[in-house]
């Protein structure tokens, strides 16, 4: 009999470590939201693009990047940072301000229409293991908080943190409210942000594994996903 390639063997290990993932073990679970609940990273890439498609190739790549690497952190941290970074300025308050209103103009209604990432809705919705859910992202409370009713997806979270809440501090916050120990919870996220924020509160880091993270992730050797569509069979 013929044996298996060996591409052919490697090809099948990665998935299988996925499908063997549980969620099961955890009383409170953490999502961020772009890239992990939508596929909306790909639209507020090309969005922070768009904001600086005036300055050249090397300026775009680099606010690609760093968005891409950074994507919990908040628009309006991020673009005084490119300001500062790039071209040695410093933004007002209301220059600042006024970039993130064309940002948010340009993607709102872009995330509430683009694909769910498969599984995380049903999951959610069924909670299956009677679990807490809480949203921790980058994104403006006031906006998580109109998509979601947009999406019809407030009910399945007991609570919703948008920026200007930092992850960590989100993650520490909770911790000490319901008493919880760290290794009852999970984060899940895309991004170093959300990995970061986990390790820090030594809570279990579940990566939702995307085409953009996977290099940033290459040291990671911890559970990874593509979707949640093996977590509501």
């Amino acid at each position: 009999m013929a044996m298996p390639r060996l591409c052919q063997i490697l090809a099948v290990k990665p998935q299988s470590k996925r499908m063997e993932f549980n969620p099961e073990a955890y009383k409170l679970i953490f999502w961020d939201f772009d890239g992990v609940i939508k596929d909306s990273v790909p639209l507020k890439t090309e969005a922070f693009d768009q904001l600086f498609c005036e300055y050249g190739e090397d300026v775009r790549k680099y606010v690609r990047e760093y968005h891409l690497l950074h994507g919990g952190v908040s628009r309006h941290i991020k673009i005084p940072h490119y300001f500062r970074k790039l071209f040695n300025q410093e933004l007002s308050e209301e220059e600042t301000l006024e970039y993130c209103q064309r940002y948010a103009d340009s993607v709102i209604e872009g995330v509430i229409a683009c694909p769910w990432i498969e599984g995380a809705r049903e999951f959610l919705n069924s909670n299956p293991h009677d679990q807490q859910h809480i949203i921790v992202t980058g994104t403006p409370q006031d906006e998580i908080e109109h998509i979601l009713e947009a999406i019809d997806l407030v009910s399945p979270f007991s609570k919703v943190f948008g920026a200007p809440h930092t992850k960590p501090e989100v993650l520490a916050q909770m911790l000490e409210e319901t008493k919880m120990e760290p290794e009852e919870c999970l984060m899940i996220g895309d991004s170093m942000t959300d990995h970061d924020a986990a390790v820090e509160n030594q809570v279990p880091f579940l990566l939702r594994e995307n085409e953009d993270n996977r290099e940033h992730f290459a040291f990671f050797d911890g559970p990874k996903v593509l979707n949640f569509l093996h977590w509501i069979r």
